[in-house]
């Protein structure tokens, strides 16, 4: 027996979908602004105890943990491909990462 809740007559089943994707666009937005900055913040930190390794972490958590809570959350309403949206945000630190050292903004 199946948790997802059935609907009448063998329709689709439609878990709140424009729901699920305002959700996940926000958590997408969040990954795309907060990883950079979050990285360019511990490139330019100064040299107190721990204060560049904090950026670097709240970096990685944005831009790695909030695209594989978007696939869980878009996994589990059943959106196969927003999950896999989600995903493929996995590809964003590479970019930014190459971005900012290539054109030299870390400082």
């Amino acid at each position: 027996m199946s948790d997802r809740p059935s609907t009448t007559g063998g329709g689709h089943n439609t878990r709140h979908p424009t729901g699920i994707r305002i959700v996940l666009a926000i958590l997408a937005t969040l990954a795309l602004i907060l990883g950079p900055a979050g990285y360019l913040m511990g490139l330019q930190a100064t040299a107190h105890a721990g204060s560049a390794a904090e950026w670097f972490t709240i970096a990685f958590g944005a831009a790695v943990g909030l695209p594989f809570l978007g696939a869980a959350v878009a996994t589990v309403a059943g959106d196969r491909k927003a999950a896999l949206w989600c995903l493929a945000l996995l590809a964003w630190p590479i970019v930014f990462v190459s971005a900012i050292h290539l054109l030299s903004l870390g400082g």
